[in-house]
């Protein structure tokens, strides 16, 4: 590249920088000074981003768990964690491309989320509450951002590796917080298993969010875990072999295996204690998608840990069989047998409600309301966001007449709410990001690369099982999944800069 060209870009980035400085400083003066602070500090953290890629997209990702609980004063308000990030992502998201000099990316993913939230759009036309389907597409929206901050700011696995260590912790205090709350009783009376113990919840308000977070996080880190213990044996080997030529010429290679032991611990802990908190949580659906992820895990795996993994699951079921069940502590086995006894649908009117069939009652009135507005509204739905509205109207049990918020079912709850465009949209969706996912573990052989994408199709896995009896894409849950898909993009682009020139 000329020295003329060189001069020509950085004149035009200066022009950019400018120009959004000014539209900054001319929010500070024009919005109430909470507010313009805030812009202030986004848009700082956004130009320190153009310098350290990979910072924002982070902060975006790792404001999820503490959306509601980390919250700042804006008048009469509160702005959420992710709500600042998502907005200073937004502003960093320009800047950095135009400051690297990269690209600016658009793939399959986030074409066809454009497309999903265009639909939703369109749906505004018949909701009764226009606020309630804005508030939807702006959830979409953010993770529409994060999927493209992920693959415009991330540049390095080194960064997915700080990702992976920090989603750890944030693993271990979900699972402390949420074993806090299980032992105290520091829950309402109706997450009540048994007597003393309560599901948790950690800081999502509600278990079954709470499960599906951490389905994400622990069955994403598992194949690292996995990687970076192989790594270190692989660097034993090679320390045993060198050890005699002298200290300091294995000094590099006792400090790399000094970092892969502690990499590993530490990730394994953040692992470990994901699945402790699904326990926890008693989601039913968070332990089937739980179960159909570790299943995709092992398919996808190496032989031998296929094989490992085979023999432990026939290891375990024979010890089920031989009178181990009888062993499992009884609120897990309780909610276990639940999982055969209830799944069967049936007609609610038909029904004898009591306090043992209340919860599974409750689904099936949402499951077929949720029928009702789609045969009604089969090619517009209700409008986004307005399940809840028009459930009353829907609700086949007098008993039942306030919603949950959704469907209890995202399938039904997207043919409610968008018919069947939204619904053959979003089955799209999220065939684009499996058939991503598995051209990416057929192309590359770089074994994170490939631990970061069977992560991901795991945790996918996990979501579109547990949906069918939750929402998983309510609380910002989407803003951490499509970026696990962006990390994918850019397992299969190859770690490629996308410089422009």
């Amino acid at each position: 590249m000329s020295e003329a060209l060189r001069m020509a870009r950085a004149t035009a980035n200066h022009r950019w920088f400018l120009l959004i400085g000014g539209i900054v400083g001319a929010l500070v003066v024009v919005l109430p000074l909470p507010l313009g602070l805030g812009i202030v500090g986004g848009a700082i953290v956004a130009g320190a981003s153009a310098f350290a890629p990979g910072l924002m997209a982070s902060l975006l990702i790792l404001s999820v768990p503490v959306q509601d609980v980390v919250r700042f004063p804006v008048g009469a308000f509160g702005v959420t964690a992710t709500q600042l990030a998502l907005a200073a992502t937004t502003i960093a998201l320009p800047v950095v491309v135009l400051a690297g000099s990269k690209r600016f990316r658009f793939p399959l993913v986030a074409q066809l989320l454009l497309v999903y939230l265009l639909v939703q759009l369109v749906s505004l036309a018949v909701a009764p509450n226009v606020l309630y389907g804005i508030a939807t597409i702006y959830r979409w929206l953010a993770a529409l951002v994060a999927f493209l901050a992920v693959i415009h700011f991330y540049d390095s696995r080194r960064a997915v590796v700080l990702l992976a260590t920090a989603l750890a912790a944030v693993a271990l205090a979900e699972i402390g917080f949420g074993a806090i709350q299980s032992a105290l009783g520091i829950a309402p009376p109706s997450f009540l298993v048994s007597s003393g113990i309560y599901r948790a919840y950690g800081t999502f308000g509600q278990p079954n969010p709470y499960a599906g977070y951490l389905e994400m996080v622990g069955l994403w880190l598992l194949p690292i875990v996995f990687w970076v213990g192989y790594a270190g044996y692989v660097h034993l080997e090679r320390y045993l072999k060198k050890r005699w030529s002298g200290f300091c010429a294995t000094s590099r290679l006792r400090r790399r295996l000094l970092v892969y032991g502690l990499l590993f611990v530490w990730l394994a802990l953040g692992a470990a204690a994901s699945f402790a908190g699904i326990l926890l949580s008693f989601s039913r659906g968070a332990w089937v998608g739980t179960l159909a992820g570790l299943l995709v895990l092992f398919a996808f795996a190496p032989r031998t840990i296929r094989s490992t993994g085979l023999a432990l699951f026939g290891l375990a079921g024979l010890v089920l069989v031989g009178g181990g069940w009888q062993q499992v502590p009884e609120p897990i086995r309780e909610r276990a047998q639940q999982l055969i006894t209830q799944a069967r649908p049936f007609d609610v009117r038909d029904v004898q409600l009591t306090g043992e069939n209340w919860a599974v009652v409750e689904r099936m009135v949402h499951w077929q309301a949720a029928w009702g507005m789609f045969l009604d509204h089969p090619l517009t739905g209700v409008g986004a966001g307005n399940f809840s509205v028009v459930f009353p109207e829907y609700s086949p049990h007098p008993l039942f007449r306030i919603s949950r918020g959704h469907a209890h079912n995202y399938y039904l709850h997207v043919l409610a709410e968008l018919g069947l465009p939204g619904f053959v949209v979003y089955l799209a969706l999220l065939g684009s990001g499996v058939a991503l996912m598995i051209g990416a573990l057929r192309r590359r052989r770089n074994g994170l690369d490939r631990a970061i994408v069977l992560g991901a199709l795991a945790a996918t896995t996990a979501v579109a099982v547990h949906n069918l009896v939750e929402n998983l894409h309510e609380l910002h849950l989407s803003v951490h999944l499509f970026a696990m898909w962006g990390l994918v993009w850019l397992v299969s682009e190859g770690w490629k800069r996308h410089v422009s020139g």
